[in-house]
This record gives C-alpha cells, sequence and structure tokens, in this order.
C-alpha cells in the first residue's frame, strides 16, 4: 500500500511537470503571439511593459473639400517633450525663448512629467513651425525630438456637415458586430459624414511611435524612436466632399456676425446640386455634443415654409391654368376674407399678389386647386422635391439604398386627411402653415429645379472615396431624383419671373439690384405649450441667382425668433455679394 502511493506521487509529479512544461514551452517556444483563449499576443504585451507609446495618426480616414484642402486629420510639426532625470543640464532659458513660452512655466512643467508627451498638449498656444521644428532637428536637444503627426480633434468648420468622432465602446461593438470582444476599440463617428461614412473611414493602419522604459518607467536614452505603422497603399482613405472651404468659413461668419442662433444656410451649385457650404445654428458644445439636441443639423430638420410654400400653389396654378389674365386678388382682407388686413395692399393681380406675398389670394388659389383636385398641392410639392428625400441615395458595393444624409427628415403638406376638405384648413396649408414642413435643404433644391428649367436632381455631399494610392474606391455620382413627373419648362420660366419680382419690388427689395430671385417666408408659430404663451417665428429666404445665368441655389433660415428681424435678409446679401466677388478674383 505505501508503495502504491509513492507510485501515485511520483506519477503526478512527472504529470504536474510535463503540464508545466508544455505550457512554459508554449509561452517561450510554440505560440508567443496567440496564447490562451483570447489569443493574447504575449511578446507583444511584454513589449509594451517595457516600452511606451504617442500616437500620431489613428488611421481614420481623412476628410478634404472639394479642392483637397484637409477638413480634418490636419498635418501639423510637433515636439515630444521627454521626462529629464535630475542630473542632466537643461537650458530652460534657450528653449523657452524658441517656443516662446514663460521660463518657470516650461521648467515647471516638464519637470513635473511623468511619461514623454507633445508640446502641444502642454501648451495650448505652442505652434511649431517649419523653420522651429528644423531648428529643433538640427540642435538635437536632449528630452525634445521634434515629429510630424496628424492633429486629432473636432473639424474647425462644418461641424454639423462633417460630424464629429468620439470613443464609445458600445456604439463600436454594437455597430461592427464581427470584432471580437477582446479587440480594441476605435474611435467612431457619432454625427454627420463621419457617422454615415464610418465603415469606410474606420481603420486599423494607425501610426505610433515607441520608446524604451526602465524598470521605474523612466525613458532609456540610449534608444532612439522606433515607428511603428503599416506600410499600406490602401489605407487611410481620402473622402472628398462637395464642400468650399473659403465659402463655407465665410457662411458661417456671416451667420455669427448677424446673430443668428437658431437656423442656418445650405448654399448648392445648380447644375451638379453639389452641396457648397452647409451651416446649421446652434454650434455643438463639444463638451457635451448630445446636449439640448444641439448636434442635430437643422438644414436636414423639417419646418414650418410659411410663404415660401406659395411657390407650389403658384406652380400648381400655373400649370392648372386657373389664373386668368387682368384677374385681381382682394388684398385688404385677411387669409379667411373675414377682417381687414393689417397690410392693405388693395386690388393685385397674381404677379404682384406672389412678390408682396399676398395671404388671402394664395388662400383662394388653394382652394380652387383643391376644388378641382384633392392632390393638386401634395402632387406639385412633390413633383418640385419637397416631400422626397433630396440628398444622394444608391447602392453602394452590398449597401442598398446607401443615403449620404441619413439624417434627413421628409416633408410633408397634409396631417389628417381631413384637412384636404376643410375650407379653413386649405387656407392655411396654402400659405405654408398648418401642417406644411420641409427641410432648407429640400427648399434650396426646388429653387435650383426651377433655375434647371424644371429639372430635379439628387442633392450630393460627397463626390468619391479613393485609396491611399490615389486610386479611386468609389466614385458617386450626379443624379436625377425619380419622381413621377417634373414640371414643365415654361412653368419654371414663369416662377423664375415672380421670384425675380420678389426682389424687384416685392417683400425683399433689399436684395435689389443683386439678380436673386427667391421667395421670403415667415411662418408663426408658438413658442410654449401653453396657449397664452408668446408666438415666435421661422425667417426664411430661399431662391437661386444670377437670374440671367443661375449657378448657385440658397435658403437662410432664422427659427424660433420672438421679434421682427431680417438677419436672415442680412446673410443673405453679404453671401451674394461674396460669391460675385470671389468669382471676379478667380
Amino acid at each position: 500500500m505505501k508503495k502504491k502511493r509513492i507510485v501515485f506521487i511520483v506519477v503526478t509529479n512527472i504529470i504536474l511537470f510535463a503540464v508545466m512544461l508544455y505550457q512554459l514551452s508554449q509561452l517561450q517556444l510554440f505560440s508567443p503571439e496567440q496564447y490562451g483563449q483570447n489569443d493574447v499576443n504575449l511578446l507583444e504585451q511584454s513589449v509594451k511593459q517595457r516600452s511606451h507609446q504617442l500616437v500620431l495618426a489613428d488611421g481614420r480616414g481623412t476628410i478634404v473639400d472639394r479642392n483637397g484642402k484637409h477638413l480634418t486629420n490636419e498635418m501639423i510639426y510637433d515636439v515630444v517633450v521627454f521626462p529629464v532625470p535630475d542630473d542632466v543640464d537643461i537650458n530652460y532659458g534657450e528653449i523657452a525663448r524658441k517656443l516662446q513660452v514663460e521660463q518657470q512655466q516650461l521648467q515647471d512643467t516638464w519637470q513635473s512629467l511623468t511619461s514623454p508627451t507633445f508640446i502641444t498638449d502642454l501648451f495650448q498656444e505652442v505652434q511649431i513651425t517649419k523653420a522651429l521644428y528644423n531648428e529643433l532637428q538640427q540642435n538635437d536637444v536632449l528630452g525634445l525630438i521634434p515629429i510630424e503627426r496628424i492633429k486629432q480633434g473636432d473639424p474647425q468648420i462644418a461641424e454639423h456637415f462633417i460630424g464629429l468622432v468620439r470613443n464609445n465602446h458600445q456604439i463600436f461593438f454594437d455597430r461592427y458586430e464581427n470584432h471580437h470582444e477582446h479587440d480594441i476599440p476605435k474611435p467612431v463617428g457619432i454625427s454627420g459624414l463621419q457617422k454615415t461614412f464610418d465603415s469606410f473611414l474606420l481603420s486599423n493602419n494607425d501610426e505610433r511611435l515607441l520608446f524604451h522604459v526602465d524598470g521605474r518607467g523612466k525613458p532609456l536614452y540610449g534608444f532612439h524612436l522606433l515607428y511603428a505603422g503599416h506600410d499600406d497603399g490602401f489605407y487611410p482613405v481620402k473622402m472628398e466632399t462637395t464642400l468650399n472651404e473659403d465659402i463655407q468659413q465665410k457662411a458661417e461668419q456671416l451667420l455669427s456676425q448677424n446673430d443668428i442662433e437658431q437656423g442656418g444656410l445650405v448654399l448648392l451649385d445648380i447644375m451638379s446640386r453639389d452641396v457648397l457650404a452647409m451651416v446649421s445654428k446652434p454650434s455643438i458644445n463639444k463638451e457635451n455634443p448630445y446636449e439640448n439636441g444641439a448636434m442635430k443639423n437643422q438644414m436636414l430638420t423639417a419646418h414650418f415654409p410659411g410663404s415660401v410654400f406659395k411657390t407650389v400653389v403658384a406652380a400648381a396654378a400655373i400649370e392648372e391654368g386657373i389664373v386668368r389674365e387682368g384677374k385681381t386678388f382682394p388684398c385688404n382682407l385677411d387669409l379667411y376674407g373675414e377682417n381687414e388686413d393689417p397690410r392693405q395692399l388693395g386690388e393685385l393681380t397674381f404677379e404682384e399678389s406672389f412678390a408682396l406675398s399676398c395671404n388671402r389670394a394664395f388662400a383662394l388659389l388653394g382652394h380652387d386647386l383643391m376644388g378641382h383636385d384633392r392632390n393638386s398641392l401634395s402632387d406639385m410639392a412633390e413633383r418640385l422635391g419637397l416631400t422626397k428625400y433630396v440628398g444622394w441615395r444608391g447602392d453602394v458595393f452590398r449597401l442598398r439604398e446607401f443615403k449620404q444624409f441619413p439624417e434627413e427628415e421628409r416633408g410633408k403638406v397634409w396631417g389628417d386627411d381631413y384637412d384636404r376638405n376643410s375650407e379653413r384648413a386649405i387656407y392655411q396649408t396654402s400659405i405654408g402653415q398648418k401642417e406644411v414642413k420641409v427641410t432648407p435643404l429640400a427648399v434650396a433644391n426646388m429653387m435650383a429645379t426651377i433655375a434647371d428649367n424644371g429639372v430635379v436632381k439628387q442633392v450630393r455631399g460627397v463626390s468619391r472615396i479613393q485609396y491611399k494610392n490615389g486610386a479611386v474606391m468609389k466614385q458617386f455620382p450626379q443624379q436625377k431624383m425619380n419622381i413621377g413627373s417634373r414640371i414643365n419648362s415654361n412653368t419654371a420660366e414663369v416662377l423664375s419671373y415672380l421670384l425675380h419680382l420678389v426682389t424687384e419690388t416685392g417683400t425683399a427689395r433689399s436684395l435689389s439690384g443683386l439678380e436673386v430671385a427667391g421667395k421670403t417666408g415667415t411662418a408663426e408659430l408658438k413658442m410654449s405649450a401653453d396657449e397664452e404663451g408668446a408666438m415666435g417665428h421661422h425667417y426664411w429666404f430661399g431662391g437661386f441667382f444670377p437670374v440671367s445665368n443661375p449657378k448657385y441655389a440658397m435658403v437662410v433660415v432664422d427659427l424660433y425668433q420672438t421679434e421682427k428681424t431680417e438677419a436672415h435678409l442680412h446673410v443673405y446679401k453679404d453671401m451674394v455679394q461674396f460669391l460675385y466677388e470671389k468669382e471676379q478674383l478667380n
């Protein structure tokens, strides 16, 4: 019995030794890069324990404007600052002079470092010029290493259009289910194009600087910095938008100068329907982007349009032939014909009623149209693209019906179907009130459609995606919209004439002489649920220019205003003049 126990102990020890030997072999010889159930790379983890790293670029694709100017991922010069041992003599005064910072501040900050970092992260005001970068390279200052890197951060312009990128592990794993739980999540797009094109822009090809440290975490100055990256000709990609950086900057500047806090501007190229500028207000709080819904793009959001919708009624009236030459409308009366209107305009013709935005005239026109066909207003709105998604869509690789603007809301004319048979509801709908809602993007596209002889096209925000080597991954061609029918060229011509009257003799005479055709709109709305609450207004102007040779379609909106204002017209006028001057310079 005693011998059996001894034999059992010996055999057990032999087995345990064999297991330990096998595991040691796995660790050191056979599978140090794929150890355990989670395939842990032991060599990499070992290196991480003896080295630190700084990210030069996270590998995410770059977004550029139509001329190739970087809107994200700007390449900058910088300096890596290392913690220094106490016995190392540093000329803080000379370095502070070069960096243009206070010597004592530099010395205190430097001596408190526990790990290498970028100088621009330590001192926000420091700018490393190319000349300073070259000088530091030549002087070889101990503890300072000049480098080039991609500047990470939010876009400086077009924040709603381009969008934001954030670290969000939950979104990453929900969006990319094929990743393993032990994978390191990448930052993801949470709004705008960054979100829409996230799967194209995402890449594992990050670039890092590696440096060895001693057992206490201090850098070993005997080693050079090591570059870790992927020699890949395809990634990261470059996504070319339709924006013009100069025009976008001017649009944002004008909105700020005119104190438009809610609203925005959208500018289209008429022939291509490319977005040249898109601004949404309010601005996004970068620290808390989801705060108060500010991340929502107001140019893609449906709002009450007010008298801008009279363009639809006018188009339907022209095509139905219900406007007789010489016919006038009683524009001294209010919308319902029951009382005098605050604006005593007298008897006006159809053309004058459009130019001066007579509510009673368009209430009567809408009523006549609905008497002939209860779908007349909704059909015309669709033919002009107001109640369709107007953003570019199509099949992209295996993605069916891919949308460049997935956040775009669809416009509508009617809410309750009963309203089509209600006289008062028809009156209200005919002047862009009641349930009528459209997006500024759709209105801009409608104006472009009128200027383009009735041709309805999709609006494009991205023209193509290129691989790193310049080869095209995906081209997004200009596309017409799929609608049942379009307005005829004669209707488009008459509408152009009417819209030009608005700026020459009508409600937008402040734009006279600029060759602008367009329509004003003032939508009335309650600012609160309280019946006694204050009333507010949405102020619109949408149009195209120059009339003689249309090139641009633009909409400016000032939303939720409690006081009468023409800020939107000031922005429109200044933007038109800027574009004319820019063309002369070019």
